[in-house]
């Protein structure tokens, strides 16, 4: 009988998370939301331009952004561009890649499609240079970022409510884990 890796968790009967796989979900999860919360942020500034032409108050608010985050902008970027597809790692196409990246060691393939999509927004069209553009980038990108959370839904949650009959097998079932891992000492009562 083959014993099971002790630093790993128990998912199943007959199968385990271990620790690097748990290490690879958490940041799969950590750089997806990075991204999503980034371009969130992003569309609600641009969208709230008034001159319609990237002006100099969301510019401003835009180099913030890039400066609270660590991302350096060039001389001969925006700090828009630079949030979305800066060398660095905190910007959206940087927290992309590196979702795909883990996602490689612990996703189905259909996530990772949906990742790389999501990536593929940047190459598909050119640097937004008006608010308007901007606008169109970013809900191109969340529609993507969207999906990618379908899929995961999809992937690793059930959608639907359990029936009262599977509700009441994994209450059993986590009975019976219960009892057979005897009983809990008095130090974490």
């Amino acid at each position: 009988m083959a014993t099971a890796d002790p630093r790993a968790f128990e998912l199943g009967s007959d199968r385990w998370l271990t620790d690097a796989r748990v290490y690879n979900l958490l940041w799969l999860g950590r750089w997806i939301e990075r991204a999503y919360d980034l371009s969130r942020d992003l569309l609600w500034t641009v969208e709230h331009d008034a001159d319609g032409e990237l002006g100099r108050d969301v510019d401003l608010l835009l180099q913030v952004a890039a400066e609270v985050r660590g991302i350096a902008v060039p001389e001969d970027s925006t700090a828009l561009r630079a949030l979305l597809t800066g060398d660095s790692k905190a910007s959206v196409r940087a927290c992309l890649e590196a979702a795909r990246y883990n996602a490689t060691f612990v996703a189905p393939i259909e996530l990772i499609q949906k990742v790389a999509e999501a990536i593929e927004v940047f190459t598909s069209a050119e640097p937004p240079e008006t608010t308007a553009e901007s606008v169109d980038l970013l809900r191109a990108l969340l529609e993507r970022l969207d999906e990618l959370h379908n899929t995961v839904e999809h992937a690793w949650f059930h959608s639907e409510p359990l029936s009262e009959e599977e509700v009441y097998r994994r209450f059993v079932q986590q009975q019976q884990q219960q009892q057979q891992s005897g009983p809990r000492s008095a130090a974490w009562e």
